[in-house]
């Protein structure tokens, strides 16, 4: 069994007309929703994340990645990625790796969990999808093979504090 977690960057700036996609920045709102769930998956077991190279999306892995203290990888396959092209990406993990987490970008997001589990909640900004996939390798993640086992919001998690 992989676990794959699904997180969507948070709320970006869109304060400078002109700007090119790729480089948006947070705004207030995005720089609290990453700190909220970094504090959600403080001490969690993840062996990787794999993160969009769009600036939103490295923001918001930032803390994110300090509160799980495991490798990143900066892919630009994961920009503008479609749930197809999200899937090859899942499928060429390395095997040792048990759990991943995606961040990325919608619709992708939203796409991907119903591709692989048959549906999918709605990914507001900085959402965090749970999925256990029940495969022992990579490889083998195809369409209904997962269950969203988890999923948090940033306003879930506020509340929750």
């Amino acid at each position: 069994m992989k676990t794959l977690h699904l997180l969507r960057h948070a709320k970006s700036d869109w304060s400078h007309p002109g700007q090119d996609d790729h480089d948006r920045t947070l705004n207030q709102r995005g720089k609290r929703a990453r700190n909220l769930v970094a504090k959600h998956v403080a001490g969690w077991n993840v062996d990787l994340v794999v993160c969009s190279t769009a600036r939103r999306a490295r923001e918001t892995a930032k803390p994110v990645i300090e509160a799980l203290g495991c490798p990143v990888r900066y892919d630009p396959a994961l920009y503008a990625a479609t749930a197809e092209q999200l899937l090859a990406v899942v499928r060429a993990l390395p095997d040792e790796h048990e759990t991943v987490l995606l961040v990325g970008h919608n619709p992708s997001m939203e796409e991907l969990t119903e591709l692989l589990c048959g549906e999918s909640p709605a990914y507001p900004t900085a959402a965090l999808g749970t999925l256990a996939l029940d495969v022992e390798q990579w490889a083998g993640v195809a369409p209904g093979c997962g269950t969203v086992t988890a999923f948090a919001t940033p306003k879930e998690l506020d509340a929750s504090r």
